[in-house]
């Protein structure tokens, strides 16, 4: 596919290019125009015209075709995409039984593999044009257990949590800026076992993956791809996992003094202690593993992997005094501990 972003068109000797462009270029099957005026960073934004050809390309993948337009998100590396799936759906373990999210889809191509082997898979992706491939891609790959949104990332996670959809697997595959916190927060709330995120910049996955270990995710393994040869650039798959326990046991337990317990409520989140001290502490921002330090100071039991040093040799940050006293602080106003 050949695509001219103009500033109008028809253009002087418009015609003459892409007769030049197909004997230039014979393996052409589609040439397009994009009149586009805007002034701004917006590339494949106007009206579309087709000079030659059909309006899209087609694509085989792991033994699916996808089809994909002008303004759909494709890899541009064929061999290194079908590393790179492969590993996302390795990662993404699964069984069949499973509810998957596939968050900035495209054209589907994830979603639709990973829909081979789950029950059910959630496609969104903010292009409407990206939104009607992935509809017909799964048409053409007969993958009925698929359904598609156009919204963003954070807008269309929003828009499942309400239908209290609740996914094992989310999978990610965002531009080079990364989710944004909404989506991880999102994210979070879902609460899927495991997260697939497929990343073009290690900068950004390095931030994100940061985030999600603060809120109770692990890395459990981490595969760059060479998607761009001769640059500067790779494309990264990462798992990462939750750590929140599948085993429970009962215990019965009598206060040896129910006044005391009766000045402690239950508990408060993690969420309302850093909101509550972002309030009272201009803004200050506070790790779950520093309020789980300071918790396990004052005898509130904590997760044992919180403060342990995920490699052999290596060190746990400690909680600096000054945000120490703001927890503190945040545990009394809760009175999870007392005055």
């Amino acid at each position: 596919m050949i695509c001219m972003i103009v500033r109008e068109y028809p253009f002087n000797n418009s015609d003459k290019l892409v007769e030049k462009l197909r004997r230039e270029f014979p393996e052409a099957v589609s040439i397009l125009a994009i009149v586009n005026r805007r002034s701004d960073n917006v590339i494949l934004d106007g009206k579309e015209y087709v000079l030659y050809g059909k309006p899209y390309i087609e694509e085989q993948l792991l033994d699916c075709t996808f089809r994909i337009s002008a303004r759909s998100f494709y890899q541009i590396n064929p061999t290194a995409t079908e590393i790179l799936y492969r590993k996302a759906i390795e990662y993404a373990q699964l069984t069949g039984n499973e509810t998957v999210i596939d968050l900035y889809c495209g054209t589907g191509t994830i979603g639709i593999l990973a829909s081979r082997h789950a029950r059910q898979v959630y496609g969104i992706e903010i292009v409407e044009d990206a939104v009607k491939d992935a509809e017909l891609n799964a048409r053409i790959n007969h993958a009925d257990n698929i359904e598609f949104f156009a919204a963003d990332a954070n807008a269309g996670a929003q828009i499942l949590i309400k239908r209290n959809i609740k996914p094992d697997v989310v999978i990610v595959d965002p531009p080079r800026k990364g989710c944004s916190k909404d989506t991880l927060n999102a994210i979070i709330k879902m609460s899927p076992k495991r997260l697939v995120y497929v990343s073009c910049d290690p900068a950004t996955l390095a931030r994100d993956c940061a985030y999600m270990r603060e809120n109770g995710y692990e890395v459990r393994d981490i595969q760059p791809t060479d998607m761009f040869p001769g640059t500067v650039h790779v494309e990264t798959c990462v798992l990462l996992v939750h750590q929140k326990s599948t085993e429970y046991f009962t215990v019965e337990y009598s206060p040896p003094n129910s006044s005391y317990m009766e000045k402690l409520p239950a508990s408060a989140t993690y969420r309302e202690i850093q909101e509550w001290i972002a309030e009272h502490y201009d803004g200050m921002k506070v790790s779950n593993l520093y309020i789980a330090q300071v918790k396990q100071k004052h005898g509130i039991i904590e997760r044992e992997n919180y403060n342990k040093p995920k490699k052999e040799g290596g060190r746990v940050p400690k909680v600096t005094p000054e945000k120490e006293k703001a927890i503190e602080a945040a545990l009394k106003h809760f009175k999870l501990i007392e005055n």
